[in-house]
């Protein structure tokens, strides 16, 4: 099952693993169907899945001669790291038990099969000859047949728990070591989220001055590997931050993690990278940061750093012995947002690159898909539940079905025809979808609707992504998604972004949204088109991949959705 091009060491690997995984396959005597190189989501392979009638084994092969165990998910071969063997067989297995439509009907359960060596052991099962392979999967009894083929081939993998649900969850045991109860959870970490952890762990136990430069595309588990670090290194004895400049993800997830374990608040650790003026620059990155409160910080995570303007980049850097940035410079929101590799760049001093390439939130193909469909090309959701509604009503029912049927759901709103009012909440500033709106938009009179935004950072955004406040009350805007995910998202698709003829255009009369002064999106949609048309497909591109399970879309503009399906949309299978 695997699709491109392997190279010859991935050749030479699959030859050595299928001879001796047919060595024992050809012991068992009863015909299993097999499936080699499976995938887990868009991240990772599986070697071999072996599919009985009721249960279905993972096979991980490993030809290393004399592995040695690092930690809980790292062995030495040959000079270098590679993850460990069982905590990858966990992370493959426990990921199909608990996020594979398969599971309703298949037990998952998992082998390492060592077979040139006897010297590695652990906690999950090992084998290391072809006689005891053999008889772990002689144990899945009768094999399977065309119908759990079919299951595995054509079931999808969902997420079942947001990751701020699962922090809240299990908050207190986090702080005593992140990655294995993660693991545990279906939240295993993939080679390339691994390798980040490693290098930095590795660098702080070095005592090196080191800076990595992670990039990762919506959805590739930024903000989960940046937790899983700090929690990682605070365990160790390190002292860590995490920064943000979003106040809505910050205090979600200060919110989910605020306990104390042995003496320490972990929701302490989360801090501004970024306030500006309103709070005196004191953000981790900024002139003002309080650093004698802090003392020696041994580690610096900046989450969502394509925020950071060249200012906080430059004074970022100096915060710490090891500092990693994890950014994705397709979330631009405002114009004087810096966080781009050219110039972390230009302001860090020799930083080590990390690319996190897959997507883990939402499939790879719909998230490409979704940035072709912005830039003029084909879209093709495939499975991916997709769809676009022509009524808003219909798309509201159909998010209510998914919310009684135990699905979180959320709403999202273009920035547009209300402004919002912190100090007032029942202000018609805050009403985004009814009537009347304060721009005198009177799509939804008669509709009998009442949906406002969210405006309180501190108390209702936190409630909102945990399930505490009734999701289609309230709508958020692009700044309080951003990080935050969902089952099922519904996107109010503004008149900002509007498709025409000949192309993408900004329509400026009807945005609102004045978050950075002279350089919010309101002044520059009037002032340079094209500037604000990317950074509007850079919002959509963040609001339409908030869906872990699917995105409902309605359009507020009629020619846009007429161009839209006409030009780029392809109906679902």
């Amino acid at each position: 099952m695997y699709y491109g091009d392997p190279t010859p060491e991935q050749l030479s690997a699959w030859r050595s693993s299928l001879d001796a995984f047919l060595s024992a396959i050809h012991r068992v005597g009863e015909p299993y169907p097999v499936l080699a190189e499976y995938p887990i989501f868009d991240l990772e392979r599986a070697d071999f899945l072996v599919v009985g009638r009721r249960r279905a084994m993972v096979v991980e092969c490993k030809g290393w001669s004399n592995p040695k165990r690092v930690n809980d998910y790292s062995v030495e071969v040959d000079g270098g790291l590679s993850a460990d063997p069982c905590y990858q067989l966990k992370n493959y297995v426990n990921k199909l038990r608990y996020f594979h439509s398969a599971a309703s009907k298949l037990e998952f359960d998992g082998v390492v099969y060592t077979y040139r060596t006897h010297a590695y052991h652990d906690d999950c099962r090992v084998v290391s000859d072809s006689e005891e392979l053999a008889a772990c999967l002689g144990g899945l009894g009768e094999p399977g047949g065309d119908e759990e083929v079919r299951e595995l081939l054509e079931g999808r993998m969902v997420i079942n728990d947001s990751l701020v649900k699962l922090v809240e969850k299990h908050k207190n045991q986090l702080i005593r070591g992140a990655a294995k109860i993660l693991l545990d959870e279906g939240y295993g970490l993939s080679s390339e989220q691994l390798e980040v952890v490693e290098r930095v762990l590795g660098s702080l136990a070095k005592r090196e001055k080191k800076t990595y430069l992670v990039r990762g595309v919506s959805g590739s588990g930024k903000t989960l590997v940046a937790l899983t670090l700090l929690l990682e290194a605070v365990s160790r004895g390190y002292k860590a931050l995490l920064g943000y400049k979003n106040n809505r993800l910050l205090n979600t997830l200060r919110t989910a993690l605020r306990t104390s374990v042995k003496g320490v608040d972990p929701s302490a650790l989360i801090v501004f990278y970024s306030t500006g003026p309103q709070a005196g620059f004191r953000g981790l990155g900024e002139q003002n940061f309080p650093a004698d409160k802090y003392g020696e910080i041994d580690l610096a995570i900046y989450d969502e750093a394509q925020r950071m303007t060249e200012d906080v980049i430059e004074l970022s850097s100096r915060r710490a012995n090891v500092t990693v940035y994890f950014y994705d410079d397709q979330q631009l929101l405002v114009g004087n947002e810096a966080g781009t590799r050219t110039n972390f760049l230009k302001y860090l001093e020799h930083p080590q690159e990390i690319t996190l390439s897959a997507p883990f939130r939402a499939p790879k193909s719909y998230v490409d898909s979704l940035r072709s469909l912005l830039e003029g090309g084909s879209f093709t959701p495939g499975d991916y539940d997709f769809e676009v509604f022509d009524d808003i009503l219909s798309m509201l029912d159909a998010l209510r079905g998914k919310a009684n049927s135990g699905a979180k759901v959320a709403l999202i709103c273009a920035f547009t025809e209300s402004d919002g009012d912190r100090k007032n909440p029942k202000s018609p500033k805050n009403l985004r979808i009814g009537y009347p709106l304060q721009s005198g938009f009177d799509l939804y009179k008669g509709l009998n609707l009442e949906v406002r935004w969210l405006m309180d950072e501190k108390n209702q955004y936190p409630k909102y992504w945990m399930g505490a406040l009734d999701p289609l009350e309230y709508c958020a805007s692009v700044y309080g998604a951003q990080g935050l995910e969902a089952d099922y998202v519904g996107v109010v698709w503004g008149r900002d972004l509007i498709l025409r003829e000949e192309g993408w255009t900004v329509n400026p009369e009807v945005i609102t949204d004045t978050v950075g002064g002279k350089h919010s999106l309101k002044t520059i949609a009037k002032q340079d088109t094209q500037k604000a048309v990317e950074l509007l497909k850079n919002r959509y591109y963040v609001m339409l991949s908030r869906g872990i399970r699917g995105t409902y879309v309605f359009f507020e503009d009629p020619e846009t959705l007429h161009q839209i399906r006409r030009r780029q949309l392809q109906p679902k299978p």
